[in-house]
């Protein structure tokens, strides 16, 4: 700005001076910024080290419950085979009391009773490992989602880290400039005096 021929600095100088003052203010936003960030960094990593442990306790109860519900159902052959041991062993006893003067008894209706809670308590039990299974899956899966999600929300915060440190950059560049504007301004306005 030319003031009657001659050069306005302390116009020029406080551009520069508000300038400067504005690239302190944007400095301090952009260290605030990149703090709050760190801190959700740090705070993510925590959430994702925690869902990775419980996905992996998750996983190895998931392991177990397979491992025992398999087990489990190999007993039902076992009992049917008990059942039909238990079927001949009736069919020989009957025919040693019919030889003797000893009052028959079944041995298949004896058994029956137990054999039919040892059933029904054994399909009771491998149903609830499949539950569990099942629960246990539906876990795991959502387990794995919000630690994609987490470590998408990482990635975000890792960028806006980036991207603030180079405005930070750029603002601390200004601020010197406009620092050095000023002092050439000041000494202009000194040399006028």
């Amino acid at each position: 700005m030319v003031r009657g021929g001659s050069v306005d600095y302390e116009f020029y100088y406080n551009q520069a001076k508000n300038r400067y003052y504005n690239a302190c203010s944007e400095i301090k936003s952009c260290e605030n910024r990149i703090n709050e960030l760190k801190s959700q960094k740090q705070s993510n990593i925590n959430r994702i080290n925690k869902l990775k442990t419980d996905l992996k306790n998750n996983q190895t109860a998931l392991e177990t419950v397979t491992q025992v519900r398999k087990s489990s159902e190999s007993l039902e052959p076992k009992l049917s085979i008990i059942n039909s041991k238990t079927a001949d062993a009736a069919t020989n006893f009957t025919g040693m009391v019919n030889s003797s003067d000893v009052t028959n008894k079944n041995l298949t209706d004896v058994y029956a009773n137990v054999s039919t809670k040892t059933k029904s308590t054994l399909k009771s039990i491998v149903d609830d490992l499949q539950r569990k299974r099942n629960t246990l899956s539906g876990k795991i899966t959502d387990l794995q989602n919000q630690i994609r999600r987490a470590e998408s929300e990482q990635t975000d915060i890792n960028n806006g880290i980036k991207t603030t440190q180079s405005n930070l950059q750029f603002w601390k560049t200004a601020k010197k400039n406009a620092s050095y504007d000023m002092e050439y301004y000041r000494r202009k306005m000194n040399q006028a005096m």
